[in-house]
């Protein structure tokens, strides 16, 4: 592998383990606003107008967060059946997972290529949320938009063999 590529996938994996903690920094804010809410709401009966709506856009936030780090470790849910049946380390079980994981990035990438256009129609447009405080409606596609592709680029290079899940322990 050329240098270049592996600078790009380094990279690659860098962006995502970054994307990772902001994940998990927006289940903490999740965790903070809520413990707020509970203590606004029953102790000063002051119930927050904004904490819901909040909380909402920080679980979308953390969900796409963590989405492509989950496919580099090959967390997401997969019926492997066949493949065991097959023989776990057969050539047939090995080409039905990349097959699979082709199926995967095909998909993510292009969900995320119609979230990347309706991200741009949202920002041209101004669209905001129905929500007590009202939030642009791009802001949070964004997260989607980059969620979707970056596991799709997950999912390719799983398809052509890239162990990328395997180096974390060297991280």
């Amino acid at each position: 592998m050329s240098l270049l590529l592996r600078k790009i996938l380094w990279g690659h994996d860098v962006f995502t383990k970054i994307c990772f903690w902001l994940g998990c920094f927006a289940l903490f804010l999740i965790v903070a606003i809520f413990a707020y809410e509970v203590f606004m709401r029953y102790f000063l009966a002051a119930p927050t107008k904004w904490g819901s709506d909040f909380v909402s856009f920080l679980l979308l936030g953390s969900v796409f967060l963590v989405l492509p780090y989950v496919t580099r470790i090959r967390g997401n849910v997969s019926v492997t059946i066949l493949i065991e049946l097959l023989g776990e380390d057969s050539r047939a079980a090995d080409l039905i997972r990349r097959f699979g994981y082709a199926v995967g990035a095909a998909v993510c990438i292009w969900a995320g290529i119609i979230f990347l256009n309706e991200t741009q129609r949202l920002f041209e447009r101004g669209t905001t949320t129905l929500t007590t405080i009202p939030f642009p409606k791009w802001v949070l596609f964004v997260f989607i938009t980059v969620g979707t592709l970056n596991a799709g680029l997950y999912f390719l290079r799983l398809t052509f063999g890239d162990d990328a899940g395997d180096r974390l322990e060297g991280e």
